[in-house]
């Protein structure tokens, strides 16, 4: 029976990564982006056949029309891997209302909106899992304001969903993810050079580092995992 697995913002970066990733282990892959274009491209380059859909996650609607899609085409859905991300580099001062609203809406919202329906549709199915991407960092962190409260968020709407969820046998996870790849926002690796002495491994991480994590996760060798973060960052969050 094919597996079914979707990546929120699987275009660049750790997505991408992730959505390589699991294609190699034989799901079938769903790439999303606000770009249809780029979701078209990547889903053509997986390893295995996978398929797009265009969605901006900071509108309901459209998450809602996505788990439509899911549920039309496959009637199934065996992965969710919540990555979709925004940042905009700002302090309590700086931040306005419409950035706040945004920034939560990307990076708590559709997470919560996401979970909700791929639980809906596992549940009928007899179970599934769910991996949300979040950051390692346990600490505050300087001009991150809005996206550093929505992780914030991620890791307590993880822990809460794997309660409510266990008993329908749905895993709920997250992999928290340290300096890896290119910064939010980013393609090209800006102003993050890969050594890195604050890291104990001395180097930042690469993006199949954080997908590897998610591919163990979700397999059968994590099933008594249940509302972990598992952190990925070359030991930086225990050395700060």
């Amino acid at each position: 029976m094919e597996r079914i697995a979707l990546v929120t913002g699987s275009t660049n970066n750790i997505g991408k990564a992730i959505a390589e990733v699991l294609s190699r282990e034989g799901y079938h892959v769903i790439i999303t982006s606000r770009n249809e274009s780029e979701a078209k491209l990547v889903s053509e380059g997986l390893p295995e056949k996978g398929s797009y859909f265009r969605c901006d996650f900071s509108q309901t609607g459209a998450i809602e029309h996505l788990f439509e899609f899911i549920k039309k085409t496959f009637g199934r859905l065996d992965v969710l891997v919540n990555n979709v991300a925004y940042t905009k580099n700002e302090s309590i001062l700086d931040c306005d209302l419409s950035n706040w609203e945004y920034t939560l809406n990307i990076n708590l919202r559709s997470y919560f909106l996401c979970t909700k329906f791929a639980a809906e549709i596992m549940k009928e199915k007899g179970g599934g899992s769910i991996v949300n991407i979040t950051v390692s960092s346990a600490r505050g962190t300087k001009d991150k304001f809005s996206y550093m409260v929505a992780k914030g968020g991620v890791n307590y709407l993880t822990m809460c969903a794997a309660i409510d969820l266990a008993p329908f046998n749905i895993r709920v996870n997250a992999v928290g993810s340290g300096l890896v790849g290119t910064p939010v926002g980013y393609r090209e690796y800006v102003g993050r050079p890969y050594q890195n002495d604050r890291i104990p491994l001395g180097h930042i991480g690469n993006p199949e580092d954080v997908a590897e994590a998610v591919a163990f996760i979700v397999s059968d060798k994590a099933k008594y995992i249940v509302g972990a973060i598992l952190s990925v960052d070359g030991g930086l969050n225990i050395s700060m």
